[in-house]
């Protein structure tokens, strides 16, 4: 079945978990100033913090969401070694197109500069706009986001801005389209010539999935239903446009780093057996030719020692020699012991 494309511009994606590069270009960054700090509300150049206009969610797939891209985000843009700035829920002052002062509290805002400061800032202390506002739709907010918001952020000149839907229900037809936005879970736009100008997105009903190219993260955000219907963080991923697979969750790399220990665990277990299987056969080998007392003593060689168990045919060599002392000699040669150790 062939992708739904939406948007203006469109993707193929060619399995379910790689997105190709955008062919088109984010327009130019403009250059920054990073000599000085940029004022925040706990700072003497601030004014009194002004009153919240949002209502922060507390939804838990809402926060997930929000902390992955964080850390999916934050490892990115460090990884490329720019300055960036990544703050969540920060209040943000700006003038409207009427010139009266507002405020609005994006869920995520995405800077090319530090902002070593806490709570709210002002647009005019910003030495350029930010690259990238990401809000995470709810019902109450999603036509804020989609209105008002889309409008303030295109006047404060910020590059990009994305929607995205939570799609909070476990019907896994909710998410070919999407609950809350218009034109399936994501939405996105580029700033051009003052206005926002909108993303294409794919959806793959093959491959069961969303995907979307940012032109100013250069990277490739995926949503993907295998992921959505196990995962709390909604299923949202950042692709690595190094290796075009999706930045894992710290929640994937706890099952992961826990299928590796398991795996190693299985692994030791296996060994475990082995060494007693050769160590017993060793043993057995000894009280065969030479009584209890040799096999008793070589036992205890191979628990003392790290030393390799030995194989069946170096036992018989050592057995050759035909006497038990030459025998005890060799396995001490063996694992590196002395008659006093043994």
């Amino acid at each position: 079945m062939e992708p739904r494309m939406h948007g203006r511009r469109s993707m193929a994606i060619t399995k379910p978990w790689t997105v190709p590069s955008e062919p088109r270009e984010a327009e130019p960054a403009l250059s920054v100033d990073l000599s000085k700090p940029i004022p925040s509300w706990n700072t003497p150049e601030y004014p009194a913090e002004w009153p919240r206009s949002d209502e922060m969610s507390t939804v838990p797939r809402h926060v997930a969401i929000l902390n992955y891209l964080l850390n999916a985000l934050s490892f990115l843009l460090a990884r490329r070694g720019r300055p960036f700035g990544i703050n969540q829920d920060i209040g943000l002052h700006f003038f409207d197109a009427d010139g009266q002062q507002q405020r609005c509290d994006p869920d995520m805002i995405v800077m090319p500069f530090p902002n070593t400061g806490r709570g709210s800032l002002r647009r005019w202390d910003m030495p350029c706009p930010p690259d990238c506002v990401i809000e995470v739709a709810s019902p109450s907010t999603v036509d804020n986001d989609l209105g008002i918001k889309k409008e303030w952020y295109a006047g404060m000149g910020i590059r990009e801005y994305w929607v995205l839907d939570p799609v909070d229900s476990d019907d896994p037809s909710h998410l070919e389209s999407g609950l809350l936005l218009p034109d399936g879970p994501m939405m996105g736009w580029q700033l051009e010539r003052g206005r926002y100008e909108s993303l294409g997105t794919v959806c793959d009903e093959a491959a069961r999935s969303w995907s979307a190219y940012s032109p100013v993260l250069d990277c490739g955000l995926l949503l993907v239903q295998e992921l959505h219907q196990h995962e709390t963080d909604g299923g949202y991923r950042i692709l690595d446009p190094e290796t075009g697979e999706p930045l894992v969750s710290s929640k994937e790399k706890d099952d992961l780093l826990e299928a590796q220990q398991s795996q190693l665990r299985a692994q030791q277990a296996r060994l475990d057996e082995r060494n007693a299987e050769i160590a017993g056969m060793a043993a057995a080998l000894a009280r065969i030719q030479f009584g209890d007392a040799v096999a008793d003593e070589l036992r205890l060689m191979m628990q003392q020692s790290s030393a390799s168990l030995p194989h069946a045919e170096l036992v018989q060599a050592w057995m050759d020699n035909g006497s038990a002392e030459a025998f005890l000699d060799l396995a001490r040669q063996h694992f590196g012991l002395s008659a006093s150790q043994d």
